[in-house]
Formats: C-alpha cells, structure tokens, sequence
C-alpha cells in the first residue's frame, strides 16, 4: 500500500518537476544574460543594496577567464599582489568565503597557489566605460584585494552573496581590504565580434579557453 501511494505521488508531481528551475529562477530574479551598459548595472546594483562606487567590468577575454571562478564568486589578493586560494579543495563550493573574509588578518599565514597575481587580473579590468584601469586604482596601504565577480542576471544572489562579502570585508577590524566589484555581464562597449565570441562560448559553441 505504502508503494502504491508513493507511486501516486510521484506521478502527481512529476509533471511539477520540470517548471522547477523555471520557478526558482523567478523567484530568484535569474535571468538569462543579455548585453548590459552603465546604467543599467547601476540600476541594478542599487536594486540589491551594493555600492556603486567601486563597480568595474571586464574585456570579452577576461570575463570568460573570470567567470570560470563562477558567478557570484571572489579572488582574494594580499597587499604584495599574491593569489589566495579560499577553497579548501578544488570542489568546495563558495560557501567557504563567508567564513574566509572575517578571518583574513594582516598577519595571517594563507595558501598562496600562485594561479595568477594582481598584475594579471588587473590586466583584464576595465571601468564601465571600457577604459583600462591600472594599479593607481588600488588602495596602496590595503592588506588585501577583494575582487568580488557577479552578474547582473544573477538576481538575488546578489545581495544574499554580494552584497553579504563586500559587508564583511567592510566590517573585518583586522585588516585593510579593498573590495572591488567586477560585473561580469555582457558589456555595451564591447565590439560585436567580441560580444557573439563570447556568447557562442556561454552558448558552448566555442572551443575558446
């Protein structure tokens, strides 16, 4: 009996099942990524409580790199420009970071993997204008570099997570962090041979690395 009734109840929502993602997108804010300009990140960025002094972007190149990391997430850099890796393993998910910037301490002691420095990622940093951007941009007496990539199309996440990390850093009393946000959308700016590399990549019709 018990069977019978656990059968019926699967039969009943298995048609449910498939809208799932279509709901939790909904109710998340998701959205598929579309080509997005100043105003439009400011918008948005105000719609989830984040600053907008500190909002960067990417070129076309750089947005693939970074977004690799995934959407949200963080590259931690200390003051000497030395990656910090915050995940314990290369599967843990971002949920570490929460814990990991409250900790960081200008004395600490942490895993430096050397993946890339700040001279690189600065490299692939644009304003929002599409300006490069060089290092009279950082803060020179800051302990660490908090990078902080998220998407405009990422909805909600955005303030349960970025607006969350940059809070943190903001309250962390034992070190210096500057907290630079990059919006990894689609950029305005960017020449359309760029913008369709890009999407034919997102879309997994690229080889492109």
């Amino acid at each position: 009996m018990k069977m019978k009734n656990l059968s019926a109840f699967l039969l009943l929502i298995l048609p449910l099942l498939s809208s799932c993602h279509l709901i939790l997108k909904k109710v998340c804010g998701i959205h598929n990524p579309r080509i997005e300009q100043e105003a439009s990140i400011e918008k948005a960025a105000r719609k989830y409580h984040l600053k907008t002094d500190n909002i960067l972007t990417a070129s076309p190149d750089g947005m693939l790199h970074m977004s690799k990391r995934g959407i949200p997430d963080v590259a931690i850099f200390d003051g000497a420009g030395d990656y910090i890796e915050y995940r314990a393993t290369d599967t843990s998910c971002n949920a570490g970071v929460f814990g990991f910037i409250p900790a960081l301490h200008k004395e600490g002691q942490y895993n430096k993997t050397h993946n890339t420095t700040l001279s690189e990622e600065m490299a692939m940093i644009r304003t929002m204008a599409g300006s490069p951007i060089n290092k009279a941009y950082l803060k020179p007496k800051a302990d660490f570099y908090l990078f902080i990539y998220w998407a405009t199309y990422e909805g909600r996440l955005n303030k349960d997570h970025v607006k969350a990390w940059e809070d943190l850093a903001m309250k962390n009393k034992n070190a210096n962090i500057q907290v630079i946000k990059v919006d990894l959308d689609l950029q305005r700016w960017w020449p359309q041979q760029s913008t369709d590399s890009v999407i034919a990549v997102m879309e997994g019709k690229s080889d492109k690395n």
